[in-house]
């Protein structure tokens, strides 16, 4: 995407997350931040006992490969400056209530007048109440995430991301190459709402159906799968690691059967067909975890491989990060004068004329 112009607005994860895809593609990106506030909000948000040297993780999780510009929109000469940068972009990614855009000169349609080509990209918290601040863990409790996150009979979880945040990412990043896929064919540029709540909800995927086929309300399951068994359920293996198993069909049980050396339940009526699997699961589990912990994670993996049971070693984010798929996602750069890491963006490769760019 060299040659590619995005002045970016937002601040906190979701606007910048999209940025950065952008930045990692050969954009340029301009990341314009409050003056006078400190800049970004996220530069303030540290960890218990992350150094206070240097950018915080937070702030460079969604901060990479920018050019940072400070700016205060309420001011005309820097208001200026910003026209400037707008004159001659691609994208604009902003996260203003809507009530705030005509006095910082971002109104769609005069925006739209001024630059006919701009795809203007606006990211909003609530559908049905546009002047409302978007909280990601308010989302997450008023689209159901939490309700259905966590153990039975205990106090819901939030999810362990800014979920919303990211979802809502990769919607503004659709919209805006959509948009430009549009200008190509006529020239114009588009004006574009993406919604937390409403990229929360998008998510719910098979839970939302739970609902809207069945009206049965989404149940705090834990790891477990609401559809399928043994499928979430994770145990102890001779070594002391944990493997997850993701069994969905009855193909892959009678051979997670034979792969524990008991070939007996895949007689017992109990878990004959997923349906009744799922009825039994508390009593398959039961019966799984002795086996597991007579093997080693080590020889289950390898043999479950060859024998097509999908189950994986439950670890932690370092470890995910430190193998070949985590280095390859690592991105390392310079901000700010210092080297640091985040998590790309990017998770495709492109093919063009036989040859891979990344």
């Amino acid at each position: 995407m060299r040659g590619l112009r995005v002045v970016e607005l937002a601040s906190v994860l979701a606007g910048p997350l999209a940025g950065s895809f952008f930045a990692e593609l050969g954009a340029e990106v301009i990341k314009v931040e409050h003056a006078g506030t400190g800049g970004d909000v996220t530069r303030q948000w540290r960890t218990e006992g992350e150094s206070p040297e240097g950018p915080s993780a937070y702030y460079v999780a969604a901060n990479g490969r920018k050019e940072v510009r400070l700016l205060d929109l309420t001011d005309d000469e820097d208001r200026a400056q910003l026209e400037g940068l707008l004159e001659g972009a691609d994208i604009l990614l902003q996260n203003f209530r809507p009530g705030s855009l005509t006095k910082l000169g971002l109104e769609p349609a005069a925006l739209a007048a001024r630059y006919p080509r701009l795809v203007h990209v606006h990211l909003l918290g609530f559908f049905d109440d546009p002047e409302r601040a978007g909280y990601d863990m308010v989302v997450q409790a008023e689209t159901g995430f939490m309700a259905m996150n966590g153990e039975p009979d205990r106090a819901p979880f939030r999810m362990p991301v800014a979920l919303m945040d990211v979802l809502a990412a990769q919607q503004m990043r659709s919209a805006a190459l959509l948009a430009l896929w549009e200008r190509e064919r006529d020239g114009m540029g588009s004006h574009l709402q993406v919604w937390l709540d409403a990229s929360g909800l998008s998510a719910l995927a098979n839970r939302a159906t739970e609902y809207l086929v069945n009206g049965q309300e989404p149940a705090p399951l834990g790891a477990l799968h609401p559809q399928i068994a043994p499928y979430g359920e994770s145990f102890r293996c001779a070594c002391g690691q944990r493997l997850v198993l993701s069994v969905g069909n009855d193909r892959q049980f009678e051979a997670l059967c034979v792969l524990l050396d008991i070939p007996e339940l895949k007689e017992d009526v109990r878990f004959q067909g997923n349906p009744s699997r799922v009825r039994n699961r508390s009593a398959l589990a039961e019966l799984l975890a002795p086996a597991f912990e007579r093997l080693s994670a080590d020889q289950l993996v390898r043999d479950a491989g060859q024998s097509g049971v999908p189950l994986g070693r439950l670890q932690g984010v370092g470890t995910a990060l430190e193998g070949t798929t985590g280095r390859a996602m690592t991105n390392t750069f310079s901000l700010e004068g210092r080297t640091v890491r985040h998590v790309r963006q990017v998770a495709f490769r492109i093919q063009r004329n036989g040859n891979f760019n990344t």
